[in-house]
């Protein structure tokens, strides 16, 4: 029995989850793009038109923290850029004037909260998640399948879930972003390692340990329902990416 740390488990395996999958839709649908138009920069404007709301979630999300913190910030631009010799490709951007890590590291990390509540808000007051749960822990597979069925008749379902998928595949912190966020990620990981060791796990306070657990259970349904509306989509891509395969390569060896 994990106890009160089974929501940072759940947390940090749909995380691991999200991350992987990630990667692989992008690369799916890249190649999609690339197969289909032959032509790299179109299939990077497809892909920044696929996602172009939770691109312009991730940089408004950058913005308004830096606002709300009183940094000088730049108001975003949206489209994709390639960066220097190594090819590197933005897709929108904000620039922050100098800050203290703190600071930097909230605003790094604002696109993961802001797309972790769209995505949470549409999620259950939207598409009914949580009564779609409730169903499956009654009923079981019964329950589960009239859950379900509820959930696609949702007036403009696959809209909502194609939001879902833009918004998930842009809240991620980019490269930049984990530049600002990794040394304060460091240091309250050694400070909370030295607390647990000095002081026992045992000690801390429950109301802590209650609301680090509420937030983590929160993030941990958000980061689920992401993982289950991208494994959709990487269904669908991977098939037609099969089939693209199969068509464009037979006919380039004549069979």
């Amino acid at each position: 029995m994990l106890g009160p740390w089974t929501p940072l488990v759940a947390l940090a395996a749909s995380l691991l989850a999200l991350l992987w999958l990630q990667r692989r839709v992008t690369y799916a649908l890249q190649e999609l793009s690339v197969r289909w138009v032959n032509d790299a920069d179109v299939a990077l404007i497809i892909y920044f038109v696929v996602v172009l709301p939770g691109v312009i979630l991730h940089e408004l999300s950058h913005w308004l923290m830096a606002k709300l913190l009183g940094v000088r910030v730049t108001p975003p631009k949206i489209g994709p850029v390639r960066k220097g010799r190594s090819n590197r490709v933005s897709l929108g951007s904000v620039r922050v004037g100098e800050v203290d890590p703190v600071r930097a590291s909230l605003i790094g990390v604002a696109p993961l909260l802001s797309g972790a509540a769209a995505i949470l808000v549409i999620g259950y007051l939207v598409l009914g998640v949580g009564e779609l749960a409730d169903a499956a822990g009654r009923y079981g597979l019964e329950g589960l399948l009239d859950g379900l069925g509820a959930v696609v008749r949702v007036p403009d379902f696959w809209l909502w879930l194609y939001l879902i998928f833009a918004i998930s595949n842009a809240m991620l912190p980019s490269e930049s972003d984990m530049d600002a966020v990794r040394p304060v990620l460091i240091f309250l990981g050694i400070v909370t390692a030295v607390v647990v060791v000095v002081t026992g796990v045992g000690s801390i306070p429950q109301q802590v340990v209650d609301s680090v657990s509420a937030v983590a259970g929160y993030l941990a349904s958000s980061f689920g329902l992401t993982v289950a509306v991208d494994a959709v989509f990487m269904a669908v891509f991977g098939l037609l990416l099969l089939f693209t395969r199969w068509i464009q390569d037979g006919q380039l060896t004549g069979r």
